[in-house]
């Protein structure tokens, strides 16, 4: 696969190793992870980088991931980037806050890396 062609994933997450380890995986995949460790600077990096994909651990320092996936599907220029929230607390978050925020999608941590990247053909399958 040529570098043009390969997807862009954002992480967002204050946690180094869930940063490393996904980065990691993402490249095996032949895509090109960027990372953040905290909202604002995820944030910030999505409006400059423009990924394709975001993957946001919800609870983060400075910004929470419901409020930068709003600020992104709200906003014409990004709209259309795909966006899984993931969290340790996947069973105390309702279900249609996700789905109101505008999320594509969601994960409970700890995941496999494998449920991830089904995870994301699933979402890239339903917004086509």
């Amino acid at each position: 696969m040529d570098e043009i062609n390969k997807k862009s994933v954002l992480i967002i997450d204050s946690d180094n190793n869930v940063l490393s380890a996904l980065s990691t995986g993402l490249k095996s995949r032949s895509m090109l992870p960027i990372t953040a460790k905290d909202g604002y600077d995820g944030y910030n990096r999505a409006l400059k980088e423009k990924p394709d994909i975001i993957i946001s651990e919800i609870i983060l320092p400075t910004l929470d991931g419901f409020r930068i996936t709003k600020l992104l599907k709200y906003d014409e220029r990004y709209m259309n980037i795909l966006i899984i929230l993931i969290t340790n607390n996947i069973e105390n978050v309702e279900a249609q806050k996700i789905s109101d925020c505008g999320a594509d999608g969601h994960l409970g941590k700890p995941f496999k890396f494998s449920d991830l990247m089904k995870k994301i053909t699933d979402v890239e399958t339903n917004n086509e």
